[in-house]
C-alpha cells in the first residue's frame, strides 16, 4: 500500500508543479517584422489571479487580469505604442509554456502580430509577491 501511495504521489506532484507559473520578472524578446526587441514581463500572482506588465523598448503595457489555464498565459493590455507602430493599441497575448519552462507565443495589436519568447525568472515565487 505504501509503495502505491509513493508511486501515485510521484506521478501527481510533478504534474501539478509543472502546471504552476512562477511570478517574477521574465526576460526575452518581442519580434516585430525582422527586428527583435528586448522585453521583460513582470508577472504578479495572487489569490485574485495574475497581473502583467510587459515592457518593450522603454514602453510598458499593463494588464490587470491575466489567466493561466491549460499551459497558456492569456491577457489583454492597456494601449501601448510598440516599436515601429504609429499609434498606441491594446495588445492581446496568448503565450504557451514550453518543455523548458519558457513562454512563447503571439501578441496582436490590430492586424499586427508580435512573436514573444520569454525565459522564466531566476527565482520565482508561487504566491503573492
Amino acid at each position: 500500500m505504501r509503495a502505491l501511495l509513493v508511486t501515485l504521489t510521484a506521478l501527481i506532484v510533478p504534474n501539478a508543479w509543472a502546471q504552476m507559473l512562477p511570478a517574477g520578472t521574465w526576460t526575452g524578446t518581442v519580434v516585430s517584422g525582422a527586428r527583435a526587441h528586448e522585453a521583460t514581463v513582470a508577472l504578479e500572482r495572487c489569490e485574485a489571479g495574475f497581473t502583467v506588465d510587459l515592457s518593450v523598448a522603454g514602453r510598458t503595457a499593463h494588464a490587470d487580469v491575466a489567466t493561466w489555464q491549460g499551459g497558456h498565459l492569456r491577457f489583454t493590455t492597456d494601449r501601448v505604442r510598440m516599436p515601429g507602430a504609429l499609434v498606441a493599441r491594446a495588445l492581446t497575448c496568448d503565450l504557451s509554456r514550453g518543455d523548458g519552462g519558457h513562454l512563447a507565443g503571439t501578441c496582436t495589436a490590430g492586424r499586427t502580430a508580435y512573436r514573444v519568447a520569454l525565459q522564466p525568472p531566476a527565482s520565482g515565487a508561487f504566491g503573492c509577491d
